[in-house]
């Protein structure tokens, strides 16, 4: 085989391993070069269950609708405010003191209203039945901070109240009472919060 020949041996042979497009293929597709890689495949089970994330537990409770025992325990007070300037406008009427029997009628309205407008309270017995029917204590008493000496009877809403309680050793501790429209949560002097146990009262 002469040198000529051996040459056109190769160059058919090479040709042979790497053909060259013809005239009705697209360039793109002969010169596409395939992944040395398999392709991925596709898990064949079910999807992946989502993962459960554990809401924390809210702190606020529900504040149950005060009793009429709870309603006369705690409007008691300012009707007996009410009778009293009433009481005193009806005396002056009588001593022919009109001036001040008018000035007393007006206030007596305007502390009615006053009243009314404000009207943003519960009970303190209905907010202390909320925390013993939902937490593992027992409130004795809710006090203002800036008259700890006076009992509250009312728990007005977006206020902070300090508090005695018994808890589950039956030891007296002090606490904090906060409240929000239509709900109540408890924490401890440390700023703790004594979360419910479960549902409301």
């Amino acid at each position: 085989m002469s040198a000529v020949s051996a040459v056109n041996e190769l160059e058919r042979r090479l040709a042979a391993d790497r053909p060259h497009a013809g005239p009705d293929e697209r360039t793109e597709t002969f010169h596409e070069v395939k992944p040395d890689r398999p392709p991925s495949v596709r898990p064949t089970g079910g999807p992946r269950p989502a993962k459960t994330k554990t809401r924390p537990r809210d702190p606020w409770s529900p504040v149950p609708r005060p009793t009429r025992t709870e309603w006369r325990r705690a409007l008691t007070p300012m009707i007996l405010q009410m009778l009293g300037v009433l009481l005193l406008a009806v005396v002056s009427f009588m001593a022919g003191q009109n001036a001040l029997g008018v000035i007393l009628l007006l206030a007596l309205a305007a502390l009615a209203g006053w009243r009314a407008a404000t009207w943003d309270w519960t009970p303190a017995d209905t907010v202390m039945r909320c925390v013993d029917a939902t937490r593992p204590v027992r409130v004795l008493r809710v006090l203002d901070p800036d008259d700890p000496e006076t009992p509250v009877r009312v728990v007005h809403a977006n206020r902070r109240y300090a508090i005695w309680w018994l808890d589950a050793d039956a030891m007296v501790r002090t606490g904090v009472l906060l409240t929000r429209p239509g709900l109540v949560s408890v924490a401890t002097s440390d700023s703790t919060a004594v979360l419910p146990e479960g549902g409301g009262a």
